[in-house]
């Protein structure tokens, strides 16, 4: 019997520490774009995009405590290689530190948007500005705190600028705290963020804005409504932008709605709708064709005339 509870302690001690350092996790992925966008003044482009996406992952814990590192590598079809993911995160189930390269909360979801191309002269407000993936000079502090099951606290923060014209001298260069709370109808999350830092070339870039955001179900249909408002401090442009989205099953139907208030000159204003439908592809599990587009409006562009973009993609999408 002395024997029988020595040996349950040893594989119990064996299964523990397994846990506690489990192996590196690796996969990959593909995806494949191609794309017809057509605009109101010259002919339909045509391009075709894509990537392998390489995913490094790996945790350790003690107790409650946790130490996890994660890489991502985009290789794009275009010949060149990209880092998406680059990031190390530690902390407890009430609290955790994110540093590196990352996303934060989505603070204006748009769910299935396989396909989304805007008429480019009008502003979209999506909050993201501190959201994460910094450019060349910048890092990313993050911390995370879970006061409940319910509601969780967010703060993100860009070390140096976010720019490649940006001056890396400032410490903090942009924040933006947020707080979501889930209930049994729905999820609610809120955010404010600050971006401030000097140019390189002389001048600043000195804007705010915030954003609430709502996702619910109905039936089985996932639904997500944002709104977000942004102000820049230099120009006095003030852009609203609004977004509701339903996902059901495979299928995909959104709209995005802008609003741009100049200091002087027109108003130009902007709608778009987008639809995307995902299939298997010769009843393979890991591979599916996505048939995704979308029809872009807006009024007082440049020289306050109207302008429309129509965009169509195929995407195949094949995880290894």
């Amino acid at each position: 019997m002395k024997k029988s509870i020595i040996h349950t302690a040893i594989v119990s001690s064996i299964l523990s520490v397994s846990a506690a350092h489990a192996a590196p996790s690796f996969d990959a992925n593909f995806e494949l774009n191609t794309d017809a966008i057509s605009k109101a003044e010259g002919d339909t482009t045509y391009d075709q995009n894509g990537r392998v996406e390489l995913n490094a992952y790996s945790k350790h814990t003690a107790g409650d405590n946790f130490f996890a590192g994660k890489g991502t590598v985009l290789l794009n079809t275009d010949g060149e290689a990209t880092v998406d993911d680059a990031f190390i995160k530690l902390g407890n189930s009430t609290w955790d530190v994110q540093l590196g390269r990352f996303e934060g909360v989505n603070l204006f979801p748009l769910g299935k948007d396989t396909m989304v191309e805007h008429v480019a002269d009008v502003d979209v407000y999506q909050a993201n500005k501190v959201r994460g993936r910094a450019g060349d000079d910048g890092g990313q502090i993050a911390f995370h705190f879970n006061a409940s099951e319910n509601v969780k606290f967010e703060i993100d923060t860009v070390f140096g600028d976010d720019d490649t014209a940006g001056d890396d001298t400032a410490a903090i260069s942009g924040i933006r705290p947020s707080v979501t709370f889930i209930t049994d109808a729905a999820t609610f999350t809120a955010g404010f963020e600050s971006v401030k830092y000097d140019l390189t070339a002389g001048g600043d870039v000195s804007q705010s804005g915030y954003a609430l955001t709502a996702n619910f179900d109905v039936a089985a249909t996932n639904v997500n409504l944002s709104a977000a408002f942004m102000d820049d401090d230099n120009t006095d442009q003030k852009v609203s932008s609004f977004a509701a989205n339903m996902t059901y099953g495979n299928f995909g139907l959104g709209v995005i709605g802008s609003n741009v208030d100049n200091k002087t000159g027109d108003d130009p204003s902007l709608l778009t709708t987008y639809v995307a439908y995902t299939m298997p592809v010769l009843d393979i599990e890991n591979a599916t064709v996505t048939l995704a587009g979308s029809y872009s409006t807006a009024d007082k562009v440049a020289a306050g005339a109207n302008d429309k973009t129509t965009a169509a993609r195929v995407r195949f999408n094949y995880s290894f």
